[in-house]
């Protein structure tokens, strides 16, 4: 703790503790270091993710100091971004502050009771609006995993249950446990998806795409999944160019939770969480412990490999005060920590590679009548070594240790004003502050290098936005415009709005249309980096949309046609002189599709299936090729949910996935080629028995066929394995 501490105070004194000395070696990372093929950087799977053909380098070209290095926390496409440090004694702070927390346990549990998955009912109600709205007064598209869809699917994690809706992908949610999660709707880029938690941004600064690291994320107290598909720009500012998804967490529930899991790949979870309510006031512990023996993250040819094991824990207070009059004020803290084993690249298995991270969360918010205030800070400190007693055959070093920290801050305030019976005003007004502090350092035969500083006026960013949307309805027509104005510290001045108009063909038929503008805020690494560029300017997009949807007695239908368009993407371009690339505004992607739903729903029986169909093509100086890299043309789903007695339920996931085209460089041509691969069929089964009013138990198979699939290129798919979960309330 006293190690976070200490560079919280770095970051916001606005002086490194932690200097970097420069080097004749220039360093980048591979996500981004992906140039157009010029020059040779070391390949990850976030670099293809990006839409950008990888490479890698000679071990002799970058020892004479021709072409940009990527760091070795890079080159392992399990995990491949990390906090900051500075040798083995912020790695010994890190270690005692993870195994303090080692005892902690958490989860929430609810009955399973009538299922819903993905509910596009117009009487559901979503808070990602900034206020809890009902989707018959919106055009938007929106989704909402139910708390008893949640139930119904655990022993699974985020990814793999948002693997399951329409339009989304999380390509590394089936891989080895500790994989960097890589989330795509619509076919756009992972950076493009803004990821909230009761309508708190969730990013990461030190990333290079500022995207927060999935493993640090955990089920135990997420109440319900909401959606919000489009360009979200007008409300939520930078990244929510595809979409927001809003993890809304539990409230409101009283005594004691319970929850106990353990099954196949040595996995065992314990979650508890206690509440109570004292006068106004209302108290909310929670704690989780998850860890698994889990399997290789390389997949090796041949030979026995290494199993890659991974744990994670968290813990959170939360108060809660209801003042009458005077309004809501609540607070809360959660922490998260993960530890975990990673390979040293694509078919490379790797002994003592390891990684580890925690968050730190501060959120408040206070609301009386119509006028919400919000503030937030998110500290997370993220490490990767890679020790001298296992070398790969193909590693670049002999030690590795990588270190980095975000620093995210917030505060907004936004009202809304009911102008009449059925129009409504929202204005309001936000300011954001990230910082980062990053280090790389390696040992190879050439001798130790250590990564630029970044620099010093530099390492912080901020963005003040100022918003309002206007919604109004009469009759069966009804709409929603709003603009942004934003003000970024480097860039300037830039430009949002969107119009959603529908119309209520009846009381359960709705036709919509929307149109969205967007951005993403370039990182700072991005612009202060050695590979920086203070030129850069915002990523621009641009979403139409139209679609039906339908109600018919115990039937649900919904059809929507996109187009998502980037121009000003930013990409990594490589250079023949000193530093051998810079970030610039060069690349266009433009990704069309259809998305399908249709839902069937009883007293005791559920079934919903969805389909995704999707297009895309990215083009920069020198060419035009697919944007969809790991992401398959169609995707279908099929979840199928029954009540066979009063105790007993069963349930079926089933998802095909279509093909998909993946990069990799081959050492033996030193080129970079594609690798088509083959679709798969994912299906999990889960049984659930209701003991008595306290007690459940349930258990899913996954993978129930025992496909071998790979995700990524050189690295292993979840085999066949059980889950047994005990769930109890007190």
């Amino acid at each position: 703790m006293l190690n976070v501490v200490v560079i919280a105070a770095a970051l916001w004194s606005g002086s490194s503790q932690y200097p970097v000395v420069s080097s004749q070696y220039p360093v980048v990372s591979s996500q981004e270091a992906v140039a157009g093929g010029q020059y040779p950087v070391v390949s990850s799977r976030e670099a293809v993710a990006r839409g950008q053909y990888p490479v890698v380098s000679s071990q002799e070209a970058v020892a004479r100091g021709q072409y940009p290095v990527v760091s070795s926390r890079e080159e392992s496409s399990t995990i491949n971004h990390s906090p900051f440090s500075s040798g083995q004694s912020s790695l010994a702070s890190s270690q005692e502050k993870i195994s303090s927390l080692q005892s902690t346990i958490s989860t929430l549990y609810s009955p399973l009771s009538t299922l819903e998955r993905d509910s596009t009912l117009s009487d559901v109600t979503i808070s990602a609006p900034k206020y809890p709205e009902k989707l018959a007064r919106s055009g938007k598209v929106a989704s909402v995993i139910s708390a008893e869809m949640i139930q119904a699917n655990q022993g699974k994690s985020l990814g793999e249950l948002l693997q399951q809706s329409v339009g989304v992908a999380v390509v590394g949610a089936r891989s080895a446990p500790g994989t960097n999660q890589e989330i795509y709707v619509r076919g756009a880029n992972t950076g493009h998806v803004l990821l909230l938690m009761d309508g708190f941004p969730l990013n990461d600064p030190s990333h290079i795409s500022s995207v927060m690291d999935w493993n640090l994320i955990s089920l135990a107290n997420i109440e319900r999944i909401e959606i919000l598909k489009g360009g979200q720009s007008t409300l939520y500012g930078s990244d929510a160019m595809a979409a927001v998804i809003n993890l809304v967490t539990k409230k409101n529930v009283k005594g004691i939770q319970l929850v106990l899991q353990g099954g196949g790949l040595g996995t065992h979870q314990e979650q508890i969480s206690w509440s109570t309510t004292r006068g106004n006031n209302q108290f909310q512990i929670q704690a989780q412990n998850y860890a698994t023996d889990g399997f290789s993250s390389a997949k090796i040819a041949q030979g026995k490999a290494e199993a890659d094991g991974f744990k994670q824990q968290s813990w959170g207070l939360k108060w809660e005060r209801d003042m009458g009059k005077l309004g809501n004020l609540d607070f809360s803290y959660s922490s998260q920590l993960y530890q975990g084993n990673v390979d040293n690249g694509p078919f490379v298995d790797d002994q003592d590679y390891t990684s580890e991270a925690v968050s730190h969360s501060f959120r408040a918010q206070y609301q009386v009548s119509k006028f919400t205030i919000r503030a937030f800070q998110d500290l997370i400190h993220r490490e990767f070594r890679n020790d001298s007693s296992d070398v790969a055959a193909n590693a670049w070093s002999k030690f590795s240790l990588s270190s980095y920290v975000g620093l995210n801050q917030g505060l907004e305030a936004f009202v809304k004003i009911p102008v009449k019976e059925n129009a409504t005003l929202l204005i309001g007004s936000e300011y954001r502050r990230q910082k980062t502090e990053q280090s790389d350092l390696s040992i190879s035969d050439y001798g130790p290098y250590v990564s630029p500083d970044l620099a010093e006026k530099q390492k912080t960013q901020q963005i003040v936005g100022t918003y309002a949307t206007w919604q109004q309805s009469w009759g069966k027509f009804g709409y929603e415009v709003g603009a942004r104005w934003n003000a970024q510290s480097t860039f300037g001045n830039y430009f949002t709005y969107n119009l959603n108009p529908y119309w209520a063909i009846s009381q359960t038929a709705k036709f919509f249309g929307n149109y969205y503008t967007s951005f993403k805020t370039p990182s700072i690494y991005q612009l202060a980096s050695p590979y920086g560029n203070l030129d850069l300017q915002p990523e621009q997009g641009k979403t139409i949309e139209f679609g039906v949807e339908k109600k018919l007695k115990a039937w649900r239908i919904r059809a929507v046609a996109f187009e998502n368009q980037v121009n000003q993407g930013i990409v990594f371009q490589a250079m023949d002189i000193e530093p051998f690339g810079k970030y610039q505004n060069i690349s266009q992607q433009q990704t069309h599709g259809i998305e399908f739903e249709i839902s069937y729903q009883t007293s005791k029986f559920q079934a919903d299936f969805n389909y995704t169909y999707l297009k895309g093509e990215m083009t920069d100086r020198d060419s035009t090729y697919s944007s969809l890299i790991r992401r398959p043309t169609n995707a279908w789903n099929l979840y199928l949910q029954a009540k066979l007695a009063n105790k007993w339920s069963v349930g079926l996931s089933n998802q095909i996935v279509g093909q998909r085209t993946d990069y990799f460089y081959d050492e033996s041509t030193y080129s970079v080629q594609p690798n088509p691969m083959a679709a798969y069929i994912w299906t999990d089964i889960s049984v659930h028995y209701q003991i008595n009013a306290k007690w459940k138990v349930s258990a899913v198979l996954k993978n129930a066929l025992n496909q071998e699939i790979m995700e990524i290129t050189g690295y292993s798919g979840q085999p066949r394995n059980g889950q047994i979960t005990l769930s109890g309330s007190f």
